[in-house]
């Protein structure tokens, strides 16, 4: 239910949404990475232990939600999900958009295990 309203309010397919969800968190709403990514669609909190990242311009994460707000599925998918509408519209494509999304060592590898998940639901 999360998947599918959140796709359909971000322009997205939702077996795209549930794949990136299968690849990040297995569908643990729990999850959370050894880098400090949260939740279903593993996104980086403004807390925990991605404050202690830093960027150019200070924390890297600091307009992001807190972990506790991204520990809530229904949270965690709206707010995935319009990462990677935002991304679509950026990269200019699905592909491009899941390598931005995903690890930042894993490149295209991501975003074809994504496509490869997502093409199963097809």
């Amino acid at each position: 239910e999360w998947i599918s309203h959140n796709a359909r309010l971000n322009d997205l397919d939702p077996d795209l949404v549930a794949a990136v969800i299968l690849q990040e968190s297995s569908g643990n709403p729990g999850a959370i990475s050894g880098s400090g990514a949260v939740g279903l669609m593993q996104i980086m909190p403004r807390d925990g232990l991605a404050a202690t990242f830093q960027c150019k311009n200070g924390p890297c994460f600091s307009t992001r939600p807190s972990m506790a707000e991204l520990y809530d599925p229904d949270f965690n998918v709206n707010f995935g999900a319009r990462m990677l509408a935002g991304l679509i519209k950026k990269q200019g494509g699905v592909r491009e958009a899941l390598k931005a999304y995903g690890p930042m060592d894993m490149g295209y590898a991501y975003a074809d295990k994504v496509l490869a998940i997502y093409s199963n639901y097809k």
